[in-house]
């Protein structure tokens, strides 16, 4: 699941369009760089470190220019002895100082602290997101969207094996959907009151005990495994008594808990500033490495444009095996690898999308999320088969008149 799934938009009464979800990553960095407080770090990115952000390979990704300015920064850290040189992102001393008054160290945390803030609030999406239990069903779409989504994927055969989502995505739609409805997944933590990242629990199952008298299991139908395979905005770097991994999931997040935070788990801002190698990220790659290569696997793709190098090379690795399957929906244009995917002509290869029409400002595509969910993922609950069978009939009746 890509960015796509999560942004949904709203037609107003003057013809115009509200995000009510989170916008995929293109609009979100055009909103960031042209934002009236980014003028002044803007002009230095380009006239001190040649950083040009209308450039293709910065204006329409937030994490590419976020990851280049951890890697410069990392490149001072080293230059300046620890004991002297304070993290930026450890202080309050960045949030007082001008941007003129700081060094270029400075400069780059205080940067790389706007933008993490700014795709914080985002993702946390609080302004339609925060009171969603006294709203109606109407004027939370999106959430329903992800309820129905889930909802459908129960009815999935018992006897296939659990499904495996994985995302890229920051925000917690998918959590709030399965918690609503009562559904179980496992998302790499463990623990009761305070919850660290252990990858071991990925290899757990929840079942229940089918015989008192002997030791019966069976593995529950509503259960997940669900992999945050670029972080998640309620994951931050915390100690813990006898952990491993200091990652620790926050089970209320809100920007004003999270502002002051010195690491949050979205990428590229992982631990120690090694890109994706650290953990969670490598043990989460590692998860998505090991499902792919699977015999007899199907990956399915909704909202991924496909712009992520690190994950279609994963993706591409597992067309060595023969009985790997690839279903994308998504629309192939010639910017993007999905033409191109299209164009290798291999039946192993499914596209389902189509062209926005011209012309069509409020039309939704078949490859949406929206769309998918309603018209193109099947809901196999018996009542639903029942009165499809029925309609059915009933027209076979009509046609035979």
């Amino acid at each position: 699941m890509g960015s796509g799934c999560s942004s949904f938009k709203l037609e107003e009464e003057n013809g115009k369009f509200k995000e009510i979800g989170i916008p995929v990553m293109a609009p979100m960095a055009m909103e960031f760089y042209h934002s009236e407080d980014f003028e002044e770090e803007k002009q230095w990115l380009k006239s001190t470190l040649k950083i040009d952000i209308e450039s293709q390979t910065f204006s329409s990704n937030l994490e590419e220019f976020l990851s280049t300015l951890h890697s410069l920064s990392f490149y001072h850290s080293k230059k300046t002895k620890p004991e002297n040189k304070e993290s930026a992102t450890d202080s309050d001393e960045l949030t007082v100082k001008s941007f003129k008054k700081m060094d270029e160290a400075e400069k780059i945390e205080s940067i790389i602290l706007k933008a993490r803030n700014f795709l914080l609030q985002k993702c946390l999406n609080e302004e339609n997101a925060k009171s969603e239990h006294d709203k109606t069903s109407a004027d939370q779409p999106l959430i329903e969207l992800y309820k129905q989504f889930y909802r459908k994927l129960l009815t999935r055969n018992p006897t296939l094996p659990r499904l495996n989502i994985f995302t890229t995505n920051y925000d917690l739609y998918s959590e709030r959907a399965m918690d609503l409805l009562g559904i179980h997944y496992v998302n790499g933590f463990t623990g009761g009151i305070s919850k660290f990242f252990n990858p071991a629990i990925f290899n757990y199952a929840l079942a229940e005990k089918m015989d008192l008298s002997q030791s019966k299991w069976s593995v529950i139908d509503n259960f997940f495994y669900l992999y945050k395979i670029h972080g998640s905005v309620n994951w931050i770097q915390a100690e813990g008594e006898n952990k491993l991994f200091k990652v620790k999931e926050i089970q209320e997040p809100t920007f004003k808990g999270l502002e002051d935070e010195s690491t949050i788990m979205i990428h590229p801002t992982p631990l120690k500033y090694n890109a994706s190698l650290g953990s969670p990220y490598s043990d989460l790659f590692r998860e998505f490495q090991k499902k792919l290569m699977q015999n007899n696997n199907i990956l399915v793709t909704i909202g991924y444009s496909f712009s992520d190098e690190h994950i279609n090379n994963l993706i591409f690795q597992a067309f060595t095996i023969p009985s790997f399957r690839l279903i994308v929906i998504g629309e192939p244009t010639n910017k993007n690898a999905i033409e191109k995917l299209m164009d290798l002509h291999d039946s192993r290869i499914w596209i389902i999308g189509e062209k926005w029409p011209e012309g069509k400002t409020n039309y939704v595509p078949l490859h949406f999320f929206k769309r998918f969910v309603e018209e193109v993922l099947p809901d196999l609950t018996a009542e639903d088969l029942d009165k499809k069978m029925e309609k059915t009939i009933q027209n076979l009746k009509d046609l035979l008149k």
